[in-house]
């Protein structure tokens, strides 16, 4: 018996999650505060990889490549699988037209305000008043998740700062082919990143090589969830004197950027509420810094996960309780782990000039 589920987001956690409990039968409605599902973003990465892609590690001031970790054709033989670079906006929109098609309702202009799981359903109750009911309520809501601090409840922890930021930024490719510097590095199919003290440059093609994607973390700050508000082009040129000549000349063709605030959220004491029928999922459960391009990979896993855990119920309602906590005692440690490499990651890329950076070197 397939079970009603509300998924409280439709980011990618949200989306993802709704398509895959969807394959599975299930009733899926998804709720999203937002009046218009506008996909907006830069390029992310989606491993492991589909094309020809060597992710090269560049020393920030001469663009001498200190480093190489082939992702094709290993990936694809030990996983089977390829690795993606793709705008976010496409990703979204592939996976809301996908969840759509399969029969999963996502109602635009509805806030949730908070979850409540401490009667025979979950409700969720909306800004304006709304009261809804599930068998299990979903909350992939974010860093800021309104469902994360209705579960914790007094255990609820807010997300960490990392005192990073990040400029995002894409230049259209007949734009790079204006300089042979810049046409050189969009000939390469590679994710090129370069690495400095206390800041990095990731930068690689995505729309089959007719956009080419920049990201740009440095020290900053600004609003915890803040991830697409306009950044200031000047500031950006700033934060990367003294980098290889060839990466500042693409950042001199940089039109507009949006700035990203990087946070996370320390390891969680739960995800799931106490009386087991409603979870959170992605941003809103693990938030992690970008290093290793992991944040949209951990939450799809999320979804897929929380759907083969729940197909184990038979559709027996009082199971529910058992495959979320067995879902989260799956996922859960997993995910700790990831964010710890991903800082692990930064603090190897962001190290100043001297022995420690010789010796990565």
């Amino acid at each position: 018996m397939p079970f009603e589920i509300i998924i409280c987001g439709a980011g990618l956690a949200g989306l993802g999650a709704s398509i895959a409990l969807r394959k599975k039968g299930h009733k899926v409605t998804i709720l999203e505060g937002t009046v218009q599902l506008a996909e907006v973003g830069a390029g992310i990465q989606i491993p492991p990889n589909s094309s020809r892609i060597t992710e090269s590690v560049r020393r920030y001031c001469t663009g001498e490549i200190i480093g190489k970790t082939p992702l094709y054709p290993m990936m694809r033989e030990q996983y089977g699988y390829p690795y993606w670079l793709i705008h976010r906006a496409d990703y979204q929109r592939c996976l809301r037209e996908h969840a759509e098609h399969l029969g999963v309702q996502i109602r635009l202009n509805s806030f949730v305000d908070a979850v409540h799981d401490d009667g025979q359903r979950p409700v969720v109750i909306l800004r304006n008043g709304t009261h809804l009911t599930a068998d299990i309520v979903v909350g992939a809501d974010g860093i800021r998740s309104k469902t994360r601090s209705s579960i914790l409840g007094e255990d609820h922890i807010e997300a960490m700062d990392s005192s990073q930021c990040a400029y995002r930024a894409t230049v259209p490719a007949e734009v790079m082919r204006e300089n042979p510097a810049t046409e050189a590095l969009l000939s390469d199919t590679s994710a090129s990143c370069w690495v400095g003290d206390g800041r990095h440059i990731m930068a690689y093609p995505i729309m089959g090589g007719r956009m080419y994607n920049l990201v740009l973390p440095h020290p900053g700050r600004a609003s915890v969830g803040a991830w697409n508000e306009p950044g200031d082009l000047d500031e950006m040129k700033r934060q990367y004197d003294g980098f290889d000549p060839a990466i500042r000349k693409v950042l001199d063709k940089v039109t507009s950027c949006r700035k990203w605030k990087l946070a996370e959220l320390p390891p969680l004491s739960r995800w799931v509420s106490d009386k087991g029928r409603a979870v959170i999922i992605g941003d809103a459960a693990h938030a992690m810094v970008p290093y290793l391009a992991q944040g949209a990979a951990m939450s799809i896993e999320d979804g897929a996960a929380l759907a083969e855990c729940l197909e184990r119920t038979c559709g027996d309602g009082n199971l529910i309780p058992r495959a979320l906590r067995a879902f989260e005692s799956i996922r859960k440690p997993r995910c700790e782990i990831v964010q710890e490499a991903s800082r692990g990651t930064g603090h190897m890329w962001h190290m100043p000039d001297g022995p420690e950076q010789q010796q990565r070197d």
